[in-house]
């Protein structure tokens, strides 16, 4: 997807590993917190669908407004709060998300538990790690963990169908490497041995 997208889905990931670092209290809370919230967010194939035309939508707008990105820089390195707050504060993004059906927190909290439902399954999907052990220390939901595995195939084709709908940026190709995820914390990188490539 675009760039645009691509840095509003590191906020999952910068919010797993805050809540993994040996962090200050009140940023550790604060992690915690987030990723509560995310864990408690639950994944169905039409929040999905929603999520990927309010994605299709931004990339739409970051299209149209080249200044867009400046404006949304260190987008995941916020909190879910503060993130909501950003988005919310950019009209245009607001109505991106909106006209998808989504609120700007259901849009973030969405994309967290994409990711994060997506990062556990890699780590599960042909290893001896198991369910058991990613849902308890990393907090991840066991329902959201068995939607992505049950999933999988869906969430990968429309991930390429809402791609094929976005705009093409300019610095599209930058981000487009294997071993990266997509906007559905999809591994898109595999080497011959099935291990993501880093």
């Amino acid at each position: 997807m675009s760039s645009f997208s691509s840095r509003m889905c590191t906020h999952a990931l910068a919010v797993v590993a805050l809540s993994l670092a040996g962090t200050a209290a009140s940023a550790q809370s604060q992690a915690d917190a987030d990723l509560e919230a995310i864990s408690a967010t639950t994944l169905t194939m039409p929040k999905y669908k929603q999520y990927l035309d309010a994605t299709v939508n931004l990339a739409n707008v970051a299209a149209k407004d080249p200044n867009l990105a400046t404006r949304l820089d260190g987008y995941g390195e916020k909190s879910l709060s503060e993130q909501v707050k950003l988005l919310d504060g950019v009209p245009q993004v607001r109505g991106a998300i909106s006209a998808a059906g989504l609120t700007t927190r259901d849009y973030v909290l969405t994309q967290g538990a994409l990711l994060q439902a997506g990062m556990a399954y890699a780590m599960t999907k042909g290893t001896a790690v198991p369910v058991d052990s990613i849902v308890k220390k990393a907090g991840v939901s066991r329902a959201n963990l068995e939607f992505y595995q049950k999933n999988e195939a869906e969430i990968g084709r429309l991930a390429k169908e809402a791609e094929a709908r976005a705009p093409k940026l300019p610095d599209d190709d930058e981000d487009e490497v294997d071993g990266s995820y997509d906007d559905a914390g999809e591994d898109v990188g595999d080497d011959d041995s099935g291990e993501a490539a880093e």
